[in-house]
């Protein structure tokens, strides 16, 4: 799968936060679907919230907070998830 996207973690006390930039409506939909099914694999559902800059580009927040998640490995694990199924291999990070 080959598309333009640039992802970024930051973690900090008790959040952490996946960002996936994308350049194209495809993209768009390829994030969209890959979130859903670890959403529905994992039965996990962190807060996700998309914010289109116009017709092509735009980005994606999967964020996770409270003990639920953030005291758990799960939220790292959705993460990784996300990482591998989208074929990201580099991310930057943050703390």
């Amino acid at each position: 799968m080959i598309f333009n996207r640039h992802a970024k973690v930051v973690m900090e006390e008790g959040y952490m936060r996946l960002s996936i930039e994308y350049t194209n409506p495809k993209s768009r939909l390829i994030i969209c679907d890959t979130v859903d099914k670890i959403e529905k694999d994992m039965n996990v559902h962190p807060e996700v919230l998309h914010r289109r800059i116009d017709e092509e580009k735009g980005a994606f927040s999967i964020e996770f907070s409270g003990e639920d998640y953030v005291c758990t490995r799960t939220s790292g694990e959705f993460i990784e998830r996300v990482l591998k199924d989208l074929d990201i291999e580099k991310c930057d990070f943050e703390d």
